[in-house]
C-alpha cells in the first residue's frame, strides 16, 4: 500500500511510534475513501480532562469521551454531506466500485480538502476497556475502530438517522476488512496501534 500520500495530515500529542501508526491507518482510510491527496486534517491526542472540557463545551455533555470529530469546511457543510450521500447511494457494497456520475465524484474530491480536527483520548479508551471488558472491544481493536469512525465523520459521514447509521456501519465493516487485507498483503506496512506505548509515555498533552 502506498505511504506518505497525504502530507497535510498532522498527528499531534502522540509518541513517535504511535504517531506513525496513526498516520498509516489514517492514510489507509483516506486512500480507501478516495480522498484527494491535498486533504488537511489534524488529529490531536489529549487527556481525558481535555476531552471532558471539549465534550462539555461543544456537545453539552458533562463527562469525557473517547473521540470527537469537528468536521472542516470540506466535510461539515450541508452541500458536502449531500455529495457524500449521492456517492454513497451509488456505491456498490463489497468491492468499493462506484457508479456515481463522474462529475459528482470529481466535485466531491475537490470539496473534500479541509477535513477539520479529531480529538482522541487513549487514556479514556484504556479506562473504559478496563472497567467494562465485556462491553468493549479489545484495547487495540477499540483504538482502530474509534479512529476509523472519527475519520469517516471527518469525511462527511453521519449517523443522525437510521439509514445514515446503516450506511456508516457498513462502511466501517468494509474498511475493517480492507485494512485486514492490506496487512496480510503488505506485512509491516500498516502497523497496529500500540496504545500501551502511549499510556507509558511522559508526553504532555
Amino acid at each position: 500500500m502506498p505511504r506518505s500520500l497525504f502530507r497535510n495530515v498532522r498527528v499531534l500529542g502522540a509518541t513517535p511510534r504511535f504517531a506513525a501508526g496513526v498516520q498509516g491507518l489514517t492514510e489507509a482510510v483516506l486512500l480507501a475513501e478516495r480522498a484527494p491527496q491535498a486533504v488537511e486534517l489534524s488529529i490531536h491526542f489529549v487527556t481525558p480532562g481535555r476531552m471532558h472540557e471539549l465534550n462539555l463545551e461543544h456537545r453539552g455533555v458533562d463527562k469525557p469521551t473517547d473521540v470527537l470529530t469537528f468536521p472542516g469546511s470540506g466535510s461539515g457543510t450541508p452541500y458536502a454531506k449531500f455529495l457524500n450521500e449521492t456517492v454513497l447511494l451509488a456505491r456498490v457494497e463489497g468491492d468499493n466500485a462506484c457508479v456515481a456520475d463522474p462529475s459528482v465524484l470529481a466535485e466531491r474530491r475537490a470539496l473534500l480538502q479541509e477535513l477539520g480536527d479529531i480529538y482522541f483520548s487513549v487514556e479514556y479508551i484504556s479506562m473504559r476497556c478496563s472497567c467494562r471488558p465485556t462491553h468493549c472491544l479489545r484495547f487495540h481493536d477499540y483504538l482502530q475502530a474509534a479512529l476509523t469512525h472519527a475519520l469517516l465523520h471527518a469525511l462527511g459521514y453521519d449517523h443522525a438517522t437510521p439509514e445514515q447509521w446503516k450506511r456508516m456501519t457498513k462502511r466501517e465493516r468494509f474498511l475493517r476488512h480492507r485494512l485486514s487485507v492490506w496487512r496480510r498483503r503488505w506485512p509491516g506496512c500498516l502497523q497496529e496501534l500500540d496504545g500501551v506505548e502511549m499510556l507509558m509515555s511522559p508526553v504532555t498533552r
